[in-house]
Formats: C-alpha cells, sequence, structure tokens
C-alpha cells in the first residue's frame, strides 16, 4: 500500500459515545502487523447495556479484572497512534469506533486527533458495483455491509460468533487486503 493505514474497532457498552461505555480499543499497523490491544476498567458512571455484552461477549467482572483505567488505555493508544503519525484510520463502521475514541479522549484530556478515515463498508460495495463481488441482499433489497457479510463473500470469517476488537480489526484488515488485492 502506498498509504499507512491503521484498522481499528472498539467494543462498547452502547451505541452512542456521549452515554455509552468504551469496553475495549484494538488497532492494527497495516504495514507491520503490530497490534495494540487493551480492556478497560469499568467505571462507576458508565452506561453498559445488557445487549452489548450479549454481542461482545465481555462481563463487567471480567473487565473489573482484566482491565485498566479508561486515561491510561488511552494515553497509551494516543502514544501508540504517534508512532503512526498520518496513517489513514480504517474499520467497519469506522466512524461509530472513531465517535468513541474522540469521546474517550476529551473525557481523558487528551488531544485525539483521528484524521482522515476509511471504511470498508464503501470499498465491499464499490467491489460489488464494479467488480461483481457477490454480497448477501438485504430486505431492502441493498447489499449488506455488516463485517461477517463483507467478510463472508471474500470467503473469510471470524472465528467466534462473539464480537472481539482484535479479532475483527484483523479481519478487517484482512477484508481490505483481498478488496485491495
Amino acid at each position: 500500500m502506498k498509504t499507512k493505514m491503521v484498522v481499528v474497532d472498539t467494543e462498547t457498552g452502547g451505541l452512542r459515545a456521549d452515554r455509552h461505555a468504551l469496553l475495549s480499543i484494538a488497532a492494527v499497523d497495516a504495514e507491520s502487523g503490530e497490534a495494540f490491544h487493551a480492556l478497560i476498567r469499568p467505571s462507576a458512571d458508565w452506561i453498559v447495556e445488557a445487549g452489548a455484552l450479549e454481542v461482545n461477549g465481555l462481563t463487567l467482572d471480567f473487565l473489573r479484572d482484566a482491565g485498566r483505567a479508561e486515561s491510561v488505555v488511552m494515553t497509551d493508544f494516543q502514544l501508540w497512534m504517534d508512532a503512526r503519525r498520518g496513517a489513514m484510520v480504517a474499520g467497519c463502521n469506522v466512524a461509530f469506533d472513531l465517535g468513541f475514541l474522540d469521546a474517550a479522549a476529551k473525557r481523558c484530556g487528551l488531544k485525539w486527533q483521528s484524521g482522515r478515515s476509511l471504511d470498508i463498508r464503501g470499498a465491499a460495495w464499490l467491489a460489488y458495483e464494479t467488480k461483481g463481488l457477490e454480497l448477501a441482499i438485504g430486505k431492502d433489497g441493498n447489499p449488506k455491509l455488516s463485517l461477517d457479510s463483507i467478510a463472508g463473500a471474500l470467503g473469510l470469517s471470524r472465528t467466534s460468533e462473539k464480537h472481539n476488537a482484535l479479532e475483527d480489526a484483523l479481519l478487517t484488515l484482512a477484508c481490505f487486503r483481498e478488496l485491495l488485492g
């Protein structure tokens, strides 16, 4: 690739970055393969929806034991990203992940700058339209653009039914490589 790229994924306690917890961050440097992955210890003021935990398989007890403080994780993540300054940030529904990262950075008093981003859904849609990528079609008649749908169309899949930020970042990177290959 001509452009540096970092693929990110998050696991969260819900859908709204302004009110739900950030539970896990993962990122993979597309060039070196180096990965960042961290779990975040719960804070008393977090909102975590039970449905979100069902999707990612995390528990609050596990996060209390294995997680680190959000401020520590975000500082480490910012340092990791600073070493990749200028990289395109990519993901599946990357605006969602960046919204949570932006909100967490703000809570921690960090000057996080997400910069340029690229979403695998756009790349998959273009491949569907121009290269004949066979995506599943939804009830609305449009191609399904979830990570599972894109990966399946490319002959890839996750190893677990539960969402895991690191596995999903790696799967998204694999999808980008197949689409750009």
